[in-house]
């Protein structure tokens, strides 16, 4: 049985490959990873993460993230999986995971990649629209993507799909309509993230023309927040929300809902909501919650934002917040003090 959560070494690699430019899309500037990692440090980057893994974690997988991997020339794909052979056959790496486009699986690449070891797929997906898949020169349209995740499945892969929150032609009706589609697909696992309009790339220029209006950050955070909602009660782990912060991302940031807690935001707004939930029809100034220890800082929000709205709304004087084990992340239990 696997002890703890799994242990994942990622190794970043640029927007190489790729047939399209969307047009939100500096892959670079995103992950901070301009070039190419050569197999010497992709060998390194493994070294010295295992060297921090402690006794409590689960399986080690090593993960290639940023650019459509399966889209790279085989040779190239050949050069960065031979540098995890010699940790995958002495048993400090279980497997291997990556991210690529749903037009870049076919049978003959899935039969290779079962033969280096990968056991983890995620889509670049971002949308089920077809006029918002066009509109973003993504190069595919919905039927491509249910193409390649059923072939994921038909090869026993773990399946994740990345969406994107925000982009040109959306609205919330089509995103909802995007989760219940995804929903369908069965993925193991989802991505959400919202759109950011960064330097040199096209939505940079329609910004400048008026023709796209980014969401604002409480807008993003609203409509993410019912994703969450829906796949959760899908049974589907939403596993990241929210662009991993780099230097190199922040610098580059024209407009868009971007923070660096962008899914600590999220997950305190599903707490807020489930907290009012429970206070429907409470009378009394005193409460006292309890909270898995992992969402206390989420339950307080942004400068304990949460607990001054909720005493505000039911007329609090005072709220008592217990860290509670027994609570899975994300659930809430009220008794009155």
């Amino acid at each position: 049985m696997q002890k703890g959560r799994r242990f994942i070494i990622p190794i970043f690699i640029p927007h190489e490959g790729c047939p399209h430019r969307c047009v939100y899309c500096d892959q670079s500037r995103i992950t901070g990873t301009p070039k190419m990692p050569e197999e010497g440090e992709i060998v390194e980057i493994i070294r010295q993460h295992l060297r921090t893994k402690g006794p409590g974690c689960g399986k080690t997988q090593v993960a290639f993230y940023g650019g459509s991997f399966t889209a790279l020339q085989r040779e190239v794909r050949g050069r960065l999986l031979e540098a995890t052979r010699p940790f995958l056959e002495n048993g400090d790496v279980d497997s291997l995971r990556l991210s690529t486009r749903p037009d870049s699986i076919d049978p003959t690449i899935l039969a290779e990649l079962h033969e280096w070891g990968v056991e983890t797929v995620e889509l670049g997906v971002q949308s089920m629209d077809e006029d918002v898949l066009r509109i973003s020169r993504r190069g595919y349209g919905p039927e491509v993507v249910r193409d390649a995740v059923m072939l994921l499945h038909e090869g026993g892969f773990e399946i994740g799909i990345q969406l994107m929150v925000g982009l040109p032609g959306e609205t919330p009706e089509g995103l909802f309509l995007t989760v219940d589609e995804v929903i369908r697909l069965r993925p193991h696992f989802v991505r959400i993230y919202p759109t950011l309009v960064i330097r040199g790339t096209v939505l940079e220029r329609w910004l400048e023309r008026g023709e796209y209006r980014p969401l604002r950050l409480e807008e993003a955070v609203e409509l993410a927040k019912e994703m969450v909602v829906r796949f959760e009660e899908a049974g589907i782990a939403v596993i990241r929300i929210g662009l991993q912060p780099t230097s190199s991302l922040e610098k580059s940031i024209i407009a868009g809902p971007y923070h660096p807690a962008f899914g600590q935001l999220v997950r305190s707004a599903l707490l807020l909501e489930k907290a009012r939930e429970l206070l429907k029809g409470h009378r009394g100034e005193e409460v006292t919650f309890r909270v898995s220890p992992g969402d206390l800082s989420s339950f307080f929000g942004q400068r304990k934002e949460n607990l001054r709205r909720l005493k505000e709304d039911f007329a609090l004087r005072m709220i008592k917040v217990i860290p509670d084990p027994s609570i899975e992340r994300g659930g809430l239990r009220l008794a009155a003090a």
